[in-house]
C-alpha cells in the first residue's frame, strides 16, 4: 500500500507515501548502506522482511516497489513462504546504470509475489510489472498507487486528487481528516507510516523522511539523510 509520483526539472525529486498494516514494526529511517559491489545508498528498512522499498544510490539511481496487492488473489501455485519484494529491491542498489534492469529483475523475481518496480536515473524512468510469471516493461504515469483495500477506488480517488492538488507536497500531505482513499492515508488496520522526498542533484542525494505516529495523531517527525554522490553522508534528525 503506497503512493508514488515525481517531477524532474533541474533535479530529480521522488514523492512516497508509504502505508503498512498497525501491527508491522517501524522501520528503519534511511541510513548509509554500501552494496556489496562498494556503491553506497540510502535506504530505509523493514525489520519484518529485512529488506526496503525504496533506495537511492550515488550513481543518481532511485528505485521504488509497490506491492500489487489486487492481482495476488488471482495467483495460483505461489510458494507457501514466498521470496521477500524487499529483497529484490536491495538486490538492486549497486547498479550503476538502468539498462541491465529487465534481465536483473527476471532472474531476482522468481518466487515472488506480484509488483511493479520503478526507477530513475536522472530524466530517465523505468517501469516494470511481475505478475508472479513473467517481467514485463511499462511506462510509468503519475501518479501510481497500490492498495490491499478496494484498489479500484483507492486508485481513481488518489488520481481525483492528484489533478486537483497545487503541489505534489501538498498532494502526498494529505490534511486531516484522514481514510482508505487519501494519500495520507488512516484506516482501522492499517496507515501511513512514512512520507518520502527524495532529491537527486548532481552534487547529492538530499532524502527527507517524514515518521508518523499511530492513528496519524501527532505531527510527523521529520529526518534528512544526505549522500554525496562520492559517497559520503551525513544525518540530521529534527
Amino acid at each position: 500500500m503506497c503512493t508514488l509520483s515525481w517531477r524532474v526539472d533541474e533535479e530529480l525529486t521522488v514523492f512516497f507515501n508509504r502505508d503498512e498494516l498497525k501491527t508491522r514494526n517501524t522501520a528503519k529511517v534511511p541510513q548509509k548502506f554500501r552494496a556489496t559491489n562498494g556503491t553506497h545508498y540510502l535506504s530505509p528498512i523493514d525489520p519484518d522482511g529485512g529488506g526496503t522499498w525504496m533506495f537511492a544510490n550515488e550513481h543518481g539511481i532511485v528505485a521504488c516497489l509497490l506491492n500489487r496487492w489486487h492481482l495476488e488473489s488471482s495467483l495460483k501455485g505461489s510458494p507457501t513462504a514466498p521470496k521477500s519484494r524487499g529483497q529484490i529491491v536491495l538486490a538492486l542498489a549497486g547498479l550503476s546504470e538502468l539498462s541491465p534492469l529487465q534481465p536483473f529483475l527476471t532472474e531476482l523475481s522468481l518466487g515472488a509475489k506480484p509488483y511493479e518496480l520503478i526507477a530513475f536515473q536522472g530524466g530517465e524512468r523505468r517501469g516494470f510489472s511481475w505478475d508472479g510469471k513473467t517481467v514485463a516493461p511499462f511506462v510509468p504515469k503519475r501518479p501510481l498507487t497500490s492498495s490491499s483495500y478496494q484498489f479500484e477506488k483507492v486508485k481513481a480517488a488518489r488520481e481525483t486528487t492528484f489533478e486537483t492538488c497545487s503541489s505534489l507536497e501538498d498532494f502526498h500531505n494529505t490534511p486531516a481528516p484522514s481514510s482508505a482513499y487519501t494519500v495520507r492515508m488512516n484506516r482501522p488496520d492499517a496507515q501511513t507510516w512514512s512520507r518520502s522526498q527524495l532529491r537527486v542533484t548532481r552534487e547529492r542525494v538530499i532524502w527527507d523522511y517524514w515518521e508518523e505516529f499511530p492513528d496519524l495523531a501527532q505531527e510527523s517527525q521529520l529526518h534528512r539523510s544526505t549522500l554525496d554522490r562520492a559517497g559520503e553522508t551525513v544525518r540530521v534528525s529534527c
